[in-house]
């Protein structure tokens, strides 16, 4: 059994937006609608959201998708508790995905086909302060921070993951040892590179495939007018680039030239 886990109690509040971050329209759907859609085509068993800022918004959004667990400490927690909170609820292999990342849904399934744990990182990507870092050794993953200096950096994690039964239950032990030492504020990423000290999570790279992670306004302009339009051009066979030019899109010439710079 694969065991999806969604982790959307955050708020969001530098998109600006008037709505949680997991619920911003990309392609008219909700981030989060495109999340289950693509939980969906890989094959995932069971569904569960964490959710914390406006959930009864986000529940609605979901119902009939997914089961629910409240973080009602979002405001002062961070993914590491929402994490640890649906230990109760989770088993069997879990794919665990931050709320806050359009990707192109074949990524799950390539995830999925890795034997035994992985992590999505790319390659290209993971020199800003901001990306959440992955240090590397023969393709398994060593560290997981956003504190790593970008010359330790072999790529930014897309935050998908995908634990066995075993590396799961040992990343919810980890994730309540790190809770119980006064670690509140940190990254499920913390976890993570402590379960890979022990269970070998494999990285896979996926650099050039149409992604995004949506903190700030330009993140979501970049998701609509560049990462959107590659996801749907790749279903249709067609270029991931959107400026190649036999793309058939809907994006015109001035906002083509304004992602490409």
């Amino acid at each position: 059994m694969t065991h999806a886990l969604i982790l959307a109690a955050g708020r969001g509040s530098r998109l600006g937006l008037d709505r949680p971050k997991c619920l911003a329209e990309v392609g008219g759907r909700a981030l989060v609608r495109h999340q289950l859609d693509a939980i969906e085509g890989a094959g995932a068993d069971r569904i569960t959201v964490v959710v914390g800022h406006e959930h009864e918004r986000v529940e609605a959004a979901v119902e009939g998708k997914a089961d629910v667990v409240l973080n009602e400490r979002f405001a002062e927690t961070n993914s590491l508790y929402s994490f640890w909170l649906a230990r109760h609820v989770v088993s069997g292999d879990v794919l665990i995905l931050n709320s806050d990342v359009l990707f192109a849904p074949t990524l799950l399934g390539d995830l999925l086909a890795v034997e035994g744990s992985a992590l999505a990182i790319d390659s290209n990507s993971g020199e800003e302060d901001e990306h959440m870092k992955a240090r590397t050794r023969d393709g398994r993953l060593l560290r997981l921070s956003k504190d790593l200096l970008p010359m330790h950096s072999h790529g930014e994690s897309l935050g998908l993951v995908h634990l066995s039964p075993l590396a799961a239950q040992a990343a919810f032990v980890s994730a309540g040892a790190l809770l119980r030492r006064g670690h509140e504020q940190d990254w499920v990423g913390a976890a993570f590179s402590e379960v890979a000290q022990h269970h070998r999570i494999s990285c896979l790279d996926v650099a050039g495939e149409p992604w995004v992670e949506i903190d700030f306004p330009g993140d979501l302009d970049l998701a609509r007018n560049y990462t959107w339009p590659a996801i749907a051009a790749q279903r249709r066979g067609k270029p991931a680039s959107p400026w190649a030019a036999d793309l058939d899109h809907d994006l015109d010439d001035r906002t083509v030239r304004e992602v490409a710079t």
